[in-house]
């Protein structure tokens, strides 16, 4: 394995970074949403700290709003 796998590899696992694996049909499901802005369909709750999220910030930010994404990740 090349020296550059290997960091790529070691920086997953690290503090901070943010991975997470779906099966095609909930990825299929989560495209709906890639393209809508932080500021459309407000339906849901940051499950940190309960502000207003969008689906987007639901789908791709792990359900959190840009504040305690940017915390956390």
């Amino acid at each position: 394995m090349e020296n550059s796998e290997k960091e790529d590899k070691n920086t997953l696992w690290e503090e901070g970074s943010f991975a997470e694996t779906l099966g095609p049909i909930d990825m299929k499901e989560k495209l709906k949403t890639f393209h809508k802005g932080h500021d459309e369909d407000m339906n849901y709750n940051c499950k940190k700290c309960s502000k207003k999220i969008s689906a987007h910030n639901r789908d791709w930010h792990a359900g959190l709003c840009d504040d305690c994404f940017d915390e956390e990740i």
